[in-house]
């Protein structure tokens, strides 16, 4: 089922919770919504699942008025972040639950709903699991039973919001291959909420980045990481060096920094932010350079290098293999060249554009785009 969302707006009293979102969602797709809390991501899953309205905007989904129907007529499968199961019935009822309470003109026979029941059992790796109860599942098994609930229905669209939030981190990398290995089976649109970077771009065939109630990128995990649309996802994205600069004819000038490997940017002139990855700067060993080492540290295979360039605060961080450094890396206070080789150039004005916070960071409207690909 595609997806179709125009123009949604949602305010709760003064507030702008969704600033007009305008999103297409292709059929089979699974999608994520991601961002920092507040940027109403939330807002938007509950919008198409019929659990809230928007105030202004259309949502079509295979060309119906999804504004027009009601929760139950929407055929939607949701799993919530914390379950909802219901404690006094078995892992059984639980997912033929929506099946019993349908219509009896179009309620499956018993045996139909024990068949269905069993399957998905079988399909969600907990077979023997069906005559139990909630309290006596782990967190895995319990997210296993909420999402065969939803699937029972066999749903147009499915949604799942934080679907792996409570789960520890060893069990929701697991849950993360699985889901994605459910996913392509059935063929079923999913869109799930998540404001962990890492989960959204290993589950999703695209990402939604969200930011106070806008879109600000639509995109594969690799045009993410590699073409950001605006300050606020390089920054969100996270672990690269925002450096001051100005802008002069196309080029940058950015005393103390190589940066001759970069060539012209599509930006007017005037101040700039430059965004470097650690792994997109080199060092050279220069007596006559600025820069300084203040710091190696190891990561992984790589070391990891803070240098002091006059100018420029906090440090700039670069990250270099182990085995292209040989017997001879560096050490605390070498001067050094530091040589940029690859950057993304947003013009200053973004620099007041909201930030994400060191939690969303670590956790993991479209901007103009005023960069060249390099």
């Amino acid at each position: 089922m595609a997806i179709e969302i125009q123009g949604i707006e949602r305010r709760f009293a003064a507030t702008r919770v969704l600033r007009g979102i305008d999103l297409s969602i292709r059929d089979g797709e699974l999608a994520a919504l991601l961002g920092p809390s507040g940027s109403g991501k939330t807002t938007l899953l509950r919008i198409l699942a019929g659990l809230d309205w928007p105030n202004a905007g259309a949502l079509h989904v295979d060309d119906a008025n999804w504004l027009a129907l009601e929760a139950q007529r929407r055929g939607v499968g949701f799993v919530f972040q914390n379950y909802a199961l219901f404690p006094h019935m078995s892992v059984a009822d639980n997912i033929a639950f929506g099946l019993t309470i349908r219509p009896r003109a179009t309620r499956p026979s018993k045996s139909e709903i024990a068949r269905r029941v069993a399957e998905l059992l079988e399909m969600m790796q907990i077979p023997d699991l069906g005559g139990r109860f909630p309290a006596q599942l782990s967190g895995g098994q319990r997210q296993r039973v909420a999402l065969a609930r939803a699937l029972a229905i066999e749903p147009k669209v499915l949604l799942l919001d934080e679907p792996f939030g409570a789960l520890d981190a060893s069990i929701r990398k697991d849950l993360r291959s699985w889901l994605r290995q459910i996913h392509d089976r059935l063929g079923t649109t999913t869109v799930f909420v998540t404001h962990d970077q890492e989960e959204a771009f290993e589950l999703a065939d695209r990402v939604v980045i969200m930011s106070e109630g806008r879109i600000e990128q639509v995109g594969s995990a690799e045009e993410i990481h590699a073409r950001p649309a605006s300050a606020f996802v390089a920054r969100f994205l996270g672990d690269a060096n925002e450096l001051p600069v100005t802008v002069q004819s196309g080029r940058i000038r950015a005393p103390g920094l190589d940066i001759t490997r970069l060539g012209r940017f599509a930006i007017g002139d005037g101040e700039a932010d430059l965004f470097v990855r650690p792994w997109e700067i080199t060092l050279e060993a220069d007596a006559s350079a600025p820069a300084r080492i203040e710091s190696v540290s190891a990561a992984g295979a790589n070391l990891r290098f803070t240098v002091d360039v006059p100018g420029y605060e906090p440090p700039v961080t670069v990250e270099m293999p182990r085995r292209d450094l040989g017997d001879d890396a560096f050490a605390r206070g070498d001067r050094v060249r530091v040589i940029a080789h690859a950057a993304r150039l947003f013009s200053a004005p973004e620099r007041n554009a909201p930030s994400p916070s060191v939690a969303d960071v670590a956790a993991g409207g479209l901007s103009a785009q005023r960069r060249l690909s390099i």
